[in-house]
């Protein structure tokens, strides 16, 4: 490319990533220059290039009280019931735990650089995520759930560090992890609640009424059609909910793609009404009735997954709290949604009792069984939601990390499940229930179609930033020194990267570098991507190690502003770093020439 970079210089441990030869040769290393204090932890990415399984164990008495005395050889790991040896063993608790606030000019970066380092720092212990879920929680239990939040901030101990998301028609991070007791009640009391388009009755309450009171009853609607009716009810609802299970699922996935590169355990605080395990349609209908029956453990497994790869463990918190039949409440009509009466008929009665018990079920087994595929516990039945997320904090705060190398080397990408004993009595254990054995080393082996699809959702702009692979990047505007080209200048964590050895003596790795421009209204106008291979000498490799590994993307946009995803994709792991970034070209002598102008940033 040949081409003299005046790109604002990034900061991570090493020297800016200067022009780069776009070949599979081992680029040229750029020169030193001053260096400063890494944001990284090259440990904190082991687990992604060497099938270490990390596993996290709570042990608690029968009281619920944490056990905090056990020693390593008290444990037993099984993995598929065939034990295995214990190769890490730590103890993590809250009077341990410091909390390390990156310094103010750690953090700045000069003008037009961008990165997803780590804006917190946690010495030992655990962080907090409280995710207030809008898309499956009706306005009243939303309001509710904020009340008890209040209630819980109030009385949360120091030095605890708290982030919150909210989920609605996209996952979004309110506020990142802090220990600001006030800054976390002025945010949650200005909240606002928010309808959730996909919910049956987004209000919350009784449901609408379709067919006026007393017609059906008394026989002035014909059968066939309040059957048809019931019905269309039932696949209307059965579709709401698959668009919001996939909604979920992919939001947890970026939770998980978001949390991937804090070291150590992560509490997930998931305060919603969640959404059934399964649907069962009424039996009673004709037609074909399985077009509404559902299943989604699937999805659920998906996600349990992938925030088990980032060491997340889920509290699922319902923000019903304690439900009592719908029949019996204040606000009922006595009838149901077609205008029928419940209370004058004991089978219609017992009906409805019986089929709200079952959707009930059905929602807390989704949150029994995410619990218990991440290590964390699901909460219940119960009003007091901030003694709730209290107890979820305090839980996932003690715990004690067993890592090991499975003996078993066959990755064929079955689940494996994860026994753990203690030679202790009386002691209850919760932990990860498994995981698949998938070799980290294979994940440029997808289709490519999943390649993509994983890709474009860490690339969309609507949700949070990925940190599983951490870098930083300097954009500069067109100019003649950079052919009246945009400038991008990537600078990666090299340690994070999946180098192997090849028989020729070189590092082999493979990078995907993608810049996806926005308007400011948040449409795609272009996306630029390169895949780079490097071969690096065994001298050259050194040099990257002790640096960054630096890659330059150069490609025309039209004059306007413009939001830039900046993504970087380690090929071999799958482990992806996303950042947001923005440029404004302005208006050059020579005309770009592939681009459509971005809308103008209002």
């Amino acid at each position: 490319m040949g081409v003299e970079s005046q790109a604002p210089a990034p900061t991570l441990k090493g020297p800016s990533p200067q022009p780069v030869p776009q070949s599979p040769q081992a680029p040229a290393p750029p020169p030193q220059q001053q260096q400063r204090t890494p944001t990284y932890e090259p440990a904190t990415v082991l687990r992604a290039i060497i099938r270490l399984v990390v596993v996290d164990v709570v042990a608690t008495t029968k009281k619920g009280d944490a056990v905090t005395d056990l020693k390593k050889e008290d444990f037993t790991v099984l993995e598929d019931g065939k034990e295995q040896q214990i190769r890490a063993f730590t103890f993590q608790h809250p009077a341990a735990a410091g909390t390390t606030a990156l310094a103010q000019d750690q953090v700045k970066l000069p003008p037009n650089v961008f990165t997803n380092a780590l804006k917190f720092n946690l010495n030992s212990g655990a962080l907090n995520v409280i995710l207030l879920d809008a898309l499956n929680t009706s306005l009243l239990d939303q309001a509710y759930a904020r009340e008890q939040m209040l209630k819980y901030l109030e009385k949360m101990p120091e030095g605890q560090p708290v982030a919150v998301y909210t989920l609605g028609n996209k996952l979004q991070m309110l506020q990142d992890f802090t220990t600001d007791h006030t800054l976390l009640k002025n945010l949650v009391r200005n909240l606002k609640v928010k309808a959730s388009a996909l919910q049956d009755n987004p209000a919350g309450g009784p449901a609408q009424q379709l067919l006026p009171t007393g017609f059906v009853d008394a026989g002035l609607v014909p059968a066939q059609l309040v059957q048809q009716m019931q019905q269309f009810e039932q696949e209307r609802i059965a579709f709401q909910t698959d668009l919001r299970v996939r909604y979920t699922v992919d939001a947890l996935a970026s939770l998980a793609r978001a949390l991937s590169g804090y070291p150590g355990r992560k509490n997930l605080i998931w305060i919603s009404e969640t959404f059934p395990i399964n649907i069962i349609p009424d039996l009673t209908l004709s037609g074909d009735v399985f077009a509404s029956t559902r299943n989604y453990a699937p999805q659920i497994a998906q996600a349990a997954e992938a925030l088990v790869d980032a060491q997340v463990a889920v509290y699922p918190v319902d923000a019903r709290g304690l439900v009592a039949p719908s029949v019996f409440g204040a606000s009922s009509t006595g009838v149901d949604t077609f205008g029928r009466s419940i209370g004058g008929n004991g089978s219609r009665l017992g009906t409805n009792l019986s089929n709200e018990s079952v959707a009930l079920q059905a929602t807390h087994g989704t949150m029994q069984e995410v619990a218990e595929r991440t290590g964390g516990k699901a909460f219940y039945n119960r009003n007091d939601i901030d003694n709730a997320i209290s107890k979820s904090i305090e839980d996932g705060s003690t715990y004690y990390t067993l890592a090991y190398y499975p003996e078993n080397k066959d990755w064929n990408g079955k689940f494996r499940k994860i026994g753990i004993k203690v030679n202790r009595p009386g002691i209850t254990l919760r932990h990860r229930l498994g995981y698949y054995s998938v070799d980290p080393k294979t994940a440029g082996k997808l289709s490519p179609k999943q390649q993509a699809a994983e890709l474009g959702d860490a690339l969309n702009i609507d949700y949070p930033i990925s940190t599983g692979l951490r870098f930083e990047a300097g954009v500069i505007q067109p100019s003649e020194k950079t052919q009246n080209k945009v400038l991008v200048n990537f600078a990666v964590d090299p340690h994070a990267v999946s180098f192997e050895l090849q028989a020729d003596g070189t590092q082999a790795a493979k990078v995907d570098y993608v810049v996806q421009v926005y308007s400011y209204s948040g449409k795609v106008v272009q996306t630029e991507s390169s895949a780079m291979e490097y071969a690096l000498p065994p001298d050259a490799y050194k040099k990257i190690m002790r640096g960054v590994l630096p890659f330059q993307k150069l490609f025309d946009l039209a004059p306007g502003d413009y939001l830039l995803r900046l993504a970087v994709r380690d090929n071999r792991t799958g482990l992806i770093g996303t950042a947001n970034g923005k440029v404004s070209v302005a208006q050059a002598s020579a005309a770009p020439t592939a681009a459509s102008p971005a809308e103008k940033k209002p």
